[in-house]
């Protein structure tokens, strides 16, 4: 890995530097007597973070998924502690796959900025921007997301998710009304939005994908009319709602939703209920969930609690819009109403 520092941060001495960069990294390897990198990019991924580590836990989520999906990285770091307005570092990531001779090497750019200033390094993400490919903005600024934000933060916000055809958040740490009525503003304003807790169910809704999948089954989805959710919170989380939301909404199944004490935070248990079958899904330990039927099949399945590495590996890979997700969404607008 090699970077520089650019300083005072503007596009063009920034796209200098990643030219000089690139520059060397061939000259090194042909040096070496090495094959040429090769420069890997799908996307422009740009990370707002407002985290204490001024970025390094961010650079390095970024560094881990181009292995999966190459982009231009691009974290863009909020301290009050920074040394200047905006300052740039251009870096590459490179990797060799197993067996091969060749690195491949992504893009990154890391920005600091003072809290003050940080709205105004849109229009030089504007330029840094790769050209006819998707930009993605992953919001861990945690102050933007807040109902009680500043305008500051509202403003920068705002200014990078207009470049973006994707805008990622998570809602991890708002109430339920808090983060869909949050989801809800960005949706009205014509956004592509998603949210890390909805894919945080993923250890949930594939045993129950396939559990309904199987064409064997007598006891159709659509027979269940009845859903009950346990959770540990006092009132039911975001990750329940949309949990129902996605459960209920095909065929409108009356919700009930229970606090219980379980294996951890969040949802402990599952239970639908029709006039011929009833079937539980539940957490019987920190890492197993198990499956009853009242027609006599049991199954156990791992459970564990993605990193945020995964989870944003498996949300970059949804491209466009997510149906399931805007389905359990607008479900769950309808609950908490």
């Amino acid at each position: 890995m090699s970077s520089t520092i650019i300083f005072p941060a503007q596009p063009e001495q920034i796209l200098k530097g990643l030219g000089k960069l690139w520059t060397s990294l061939g000259e090194e390897e042909k040096h070496q007597g090495r094959p040429t990198v090769l420069r890997a990019c799908a996307m422009t991924l740009i990370v707002a973070t407002d985290e204490a580590d001024a970025g390094f836990a961010a650079s390095q989520t970024i560094s881990e998924l181009m292995h999966e999906h190459p982009a231009r990285g691009i974290v863009l770091a909020v301290s009050p502690d920074a040394e200047n307005d905006l300052q740039a570092r251009v870096l590459a990531q490179c990797w060799k796959p197993f067996g091969k001779a060749q690195q491949i090497c992504c893009e990154q750019i890391e920005i600091t900025a003072k809290p003050a200033n940080w709205q105004n390094a849109a229009p030089m993400l504007a330029a840094l921007t790769v050209a006819d490919l998707p930009v993605i903005f992953w919001c861990r600024h945690q102050g933007a997301v807040k109902e009680n934000a500043c305008f500051t933060d509202k403003a920068a916000m705002e200014a990078i998710a207009k470049l973006s055809t994707k805008v990622i958040v998570d809602t991890s740490g708002m109430t339920s009304p808090e983060g869909v009525s949050f989801l809800t503003k960005w949706q009205a304003k014509g956004k592509l939005v998603a949210d890390l807790e909805w894919t945080r169910l993923t250890p949930w809704r594939e045993p129950l994908a396939h559990l309904f999948d199987d064409a064997t089954r007598q006891n159709k989805f659509a027979t269940f009319d009845t859903l009950e959710i346990e959770h540990t919170e006092d009132n039911p989380p975001i990750q329940a709602l949309y949990l129902a939301g996605w459960l209920s909404a095909p065929c409108k199944a009356k919700v009930i939703f229970r606090k219980a004490t379980g294996f951890g935070p969040g949802i402990q248990r599952v239970n639908f209920r029709s006039d011929e079958e009833s079937i539980e899904f539940e957490r019987t330990s920190a890492e197993c969930v198990t499956l009853w039927s009242s027609a006599g099949r049991e199954r156990k399945y791992t459970f564990g609690q993605p990193n945020v590495t995964a989870l944003m590996t498996e949300e970059l890979a949804v491209a466009g819009f997510d149906p399931a997700f805007h389905m359990a969404l607008e479900r769950a607008r309808e609950l908490l109403a």
